[in-house]
């Protein structure tokens, strides 16, 4: 039986090239990357995600004035259709997700979250929420909240942002009744960690959020009933005794639910944990070089067999072997 083929789509900075967005196809034995179309002419579009049917997608265009952008889906070679536009409902907008019919945006510089409706055809609907951070922490760059992701939870109504200024995690929880939004919990990790983004274990009920100013891991219980986080350990993303400047940028739970990764800037690594184990510390595995400057973000194939890494000062997305059974790169 033949493996299928993994797509891609990388975001870009369009600081040196107006080409915000490139389709590429990995080859399903070898990992080798292939491109197959872009998409230019809106600016900074640094992140990005499929809807659940893969029909859609939608980028951010991170200005000051910020919106995000759907797109649909087109042909054998990937190729996007602008469909729809609307405001991010703040400034600086750097991570966009979807999930139970709504599309989520946390805007980093104004410290806001927004949702807004999906229609079928993967516009944007009627309903908006919007709301804003208060707060602020011990480091330099945290005089202010700085939203740096939101993500639906496991139970499809509650909402996850990570708010890197004031060292907080916040549950937003969505009524069917009223198609209202409001908090449910602020869970906060330890102060100048400054949370940059959250996954959920495929099975378990719980949370990992990775601290991207002091290079930590969190690990957290996840309560489905309520929605509530609690903080249990935390762990360095750094080998022991390194000195030197980094900060830690993206987190992903291996498919299988064993294995956790983080990309570490500065350092210029990928760090992996052993999480088979729910009743300990996430257990580190290693340090592997990302192959280029600064890695932002990386991808899990979904066969759990290449992660591909996107290094932003360098410009390179690298593709690495990924064994499953050991999570080794």
């Amino acid at each position: 039986m033949s493996l299928p083929t993994t797509r891609l789509y990388v975001g870009c900075y369009t600081g040196r090239s107006d080409v915000g967005i490139h389709v590429f196809d990995a080859d399903p034995s070898s990992g080798e990357l292939h491109l197959r179309s872009q998409f230019s002419g809106i600016e900074h579009m640094s992140y990005l995600t499929a809807s659940p049917d893969g029909s859609s997608l939608y980028a951010v265009s991170e200005t000051d004035d910020g919106s995000i952008v759907a797109f649909r889906i087109d042909g054998d070679d990937g190729s996007l259709t602008e469909i729809d536009r609307t405001s991010s409902c703040g400034s600086a907008p750097c991570y966009v997700s979807t999930g139970g019919g709504w599309v989520y945006v946390a805007n980093y510089s104004s410290g806001t979250v927004a949702a807004r409706s999906l229609r079928p055809d993967g516009r944007f609907g009627d309903q908006a929420h919007r709301f804003t951070h208060r707060g602020s922490g011990p480091h330099p760059r945290q005089v202010g909240p700085h939203v740096h992701c939101i993500v639906p939870g496991p139970d499809g109504d509650t909402s996850y942002a990570a708010d890197l200024g004031t060292d907080r995690v916040i549950a937003y929880r969505h009524d069917d009744a009223t198609a209202q939004w409001s908090v449910v919990n602020e869970t906060a990790v330890r102060p100048g960690a400054g949370p940059r983004h959250v996954v959920f274990h495929p099975s378990r009920s719980m949370a990992f959020v990775v601290g991207e100013l002091d290079s930590t891991l969190v690990t957290l219980d996840l309560d489905l009933r309520t929605g509530r986080l609690a903080t249990r350990n935390t762990v360095s993303t750094l080998p022991p005794g390194y000195s030197g400047s980094s900060i830690a940028a993206d987190i992903h739970v291996h498919p299988n639910g064993r294995f956790l990764y983080v990309s570490n800037r500065g350092h210029d690594s990928i760090a992996s944990f052993d999480i088979s184990h729910p009743d300990r510390p996430p257990t580190p595995l290693g340090h592997v070089p990302s192959g280029g400057r600064t890695p932002r973000n990386f991808a899990i194939a979904p066969t759990g067999r290449f992660m591909f890494v996107a290094n932003q000062e360098s410009d390179t997305i690298v593709a690495f072997d990924l064994d499953p059974a050991t999570g080794s790169l």
